[in-house]
């Protein structure tokens, strides 16, 4: 490794430190168990690391050219020693993962079967994390501050959550007083992860409903049905992109999400109901413009500056997006 290189290292075991002591301290303060230490802060050192209550989970976030240099595995194992070496923990304490292009259900698909599953509280929640088996842990700590907006705006309404993953949205808003929440998932293994979730934190009865399926389709078959529901929240944070075999038809959130907004909005939102639409898609553009949603009654505030927490310095991390009526309608 040449120079330049140590150099970087060096820049980054000091980062890490002082970083440490803020977040520890920042942490304890705000009682939040699991949140984001590191994020490509020094530009050579492209890694993000997450802590969790058993242990810490760190990716590399090179580019896929990068990655394929000679030395890169080297390199990021000096950088993982670091780690170990600066948050005292072992080697089993610390998870690595590698992020790689993903293609259809990637994200799905399981890295490891060593079955590490632990429960860690949010708030006066408790949700189950998977460090090793999986790209992700079963919780998105980007989506802290929203989760919390949710349950606060869900008491005595009726919740769909789209592409609900594992779930934590619906603990939310059945913890905040929904009268029912409805769970669509394209995995099972997912649909079965916020089952656990629901049942976990006291919710096992009928009132909050999972369903497996292609969510498009499921919505399709819905909207034939002249006594299907309509709901007073519908949340949605869809995938940038999917073209899983499960699914009728290709999903790509910037060309789609359109008419997948518009058709939530007439044929399954109540009448003063709100669309919570969120994406990670980071060159994001919505298709549907202000006068087009003042034509229609609606007004979409853009909430994604305030919903990034203090922990993440990405500011890209997410968009978020709050469908509402109109007061001046």
């Amino acid at each position: 490794m040449t120079e330049r290189g140590f150099g970087a290292l060096t820049m980054f075991e000091n980062r890490l430190r002082k970083l440490k002591k803020e977040r520890e301290k920042w942490a304890k303060r705000e009682s939040i168990t699991c949140y984001r230490i590191y994020s490509e802060d020094i530009p050579q050192i492209s890694c993000i690391l997450d802590f969790y209550p058993n242990g810490l989970v760190l990716y590399d976030k090179s580019s896929l050219r990068f990655q394929a240099e000679e030395g890169h595995e080297e390199r990021f194992d000096l950088i993982a020693s670091i780690v170990r070496e600066v948050f005292q923990i072992s080697e089993e304490q610390l998870f690595l993962k590698r992020r790689k292009k993903q293609k259809g259900t990637d994200q799905y698909d399981k890295l490891a079967i060593e079955g590490n599953f632990e429960w860690v509280k949010e708030s006066n929640l408790e949700f189950r994390t998977n460090l090793s088996d999986y790209l992700d842990t079963g919780l998105f700590l980007d989506h802290r501050i929203t989760r919390d907006w949710l349950r606060k705006a869900s008491k005595g309404k009726s919740v769909l959550n789209l592409f609900s993953y594992t779930g934590a949205f619906s603990v939310y808003a059945a913890s905040g007083g929904a009268t029912k929440t409805k769970s669509v998932d394209l995995s099972k293994t997912y649909c079965d992860w916020a089952l656990k979730n629901l049942e976990h934190n006291g919710f096992k009865t009928s009132n909050h409903q999972i369903v497996n399926a292609d969510i498009l389709q499921w919505i399709e078959e819905e909207t034939k049905n002249p006594n299907r529901e309509r709901y007073d929240l519908i949340f949605l944070d869809p995938p940038t992109f999917s073209n899983s075999k499960k699914m009728r038809e290709e999903w790509d959130v910037q060309t789609k999400h359109r008419n997948l907004l518009l058709l939530l909005l007439t044929k399954f939102l109540s009448d003063d109901g709100e669309i919570w639409f969120s994406t990670n898609f980071r060159k994001f553009k919505m298709e549907v413009d202000e006068e087009e949603w003042k034509q229609r009654g609606y007004q979409c505030i853009n909430r994604t500056k305030e919903s990034i927490p203090a922990d993440f310095r990405d500011e890209k991390i997410h968009q978020l997006f709050c469908i509402k009526p109109d007061p001046n309608y």
